[in-house]
């Protein structure tokens, strides 16, 4: 996915007009916030490592519930951006009242992060729907983000409910993968897939167990088998995430 479609994450809400139509009573959605960027001449990583150091201590002083990770693209083709921004709020309540606290008393902080990186290109909200994730949130770990259109005729739910399905099917047969179904909103564009699934591991080799499982002892079949019924998905991209903040850090 390039700068014109969403990966990592992605912050809409149940107020977009899209949203109302599509999200069933049974999913609960959470907000989650996506950009891409590009390090500014003579920046480096260490030059934003400075820079977040500064925003966990505003967060944790503010009580925002707000997590975020910095991503790396590791596989895909024609990924045109140096890193990419992910943040997450539990519900989007909290997303409303630390964005008024930030646009209140961050903009010092806004103009330091503007300094070193440029991430005018993209900036994307998306639903996030749980499938099989933890009580919090990942920390340092990877992500791959798959672009799906969903069949003809089948909705949103429908879909999310045979991904509800697959993923139980997958953590069965031992898949070590926590997973997420992610609706575009908010500043999505016209070409985006009608949804992003967003499998996440806490280490390489858990991603090479669930490979294996997958290529060589039956997990794409049986995959294959409930979900070829709902939508079709592209081939992912893999992305290294490192944390910036969990949502309770104080």
């Amino acid at each position: 996915m390039n700068k014109e479609m969403l990966l990592v994450v992605i912050t809409a809400f149940l107020v977009s007009a899209g949203w109302a139509s599509s999200a069933s009573a049974a999913m609960k959605g959470t907000p989650v916030d996506y950009r891409t960027c590009d390090l500014r001449d003579g920046k480096t990583i260490e030059d934003l490592n400075k820079v977040t150091a500064k925003f966990r201590a505003y967060a944790s002083k503010s009580n925002t519930e707000y997590a975020a990770w910095t991503l790396f693209p590791q596989y895909h083709t024609h990924q045109d951006y140096d890193l990419a921004w992910m943040g997450a709020w539990p519900d989007a309540r909290s997303f409303g009242v630390s964005m008024e606290g930030w646009m209140k008393d961050g903009k010092g902080l806004a103009a330091e992060f503007d300094q070193v990186m440029d991430c005018s290109s993209r900036h994307m909200m998306v639903a996030s729907y749980p499938i099989n994730a933890p009580a919090g949130v990942p920390q340092d770990g990877l992500w791959l983000f798959y672009g799906c259109d969903l069949n003809e005729g089948v909705s949103v739910p429908e879909a999310y409910e045979a991904h509800l399905e697959a993923g139980q099917a997958m953590k069965t047969m031992g898949s070590l993968s926590l997973s997420w179904m992610m609706v575009p909103g908010i500043g999505a564009a016209r070409e985006e897939p009608d949804y992003y699934f967003a499998l996440a591991f806490y280490r390489y080799s858990d991603l090479g167990e669930t490979m294996e499982m997958f290529t060589n002892k039956g997990g794409q079949q049986a995959r294959g088998k409930i979900l070829n019924k709902v939508s079709s998905c592209g081939s992912p991209v893999l992305l290294d995430a490192v944390s910036v903040r969990a949502h309770d850090e104080r």
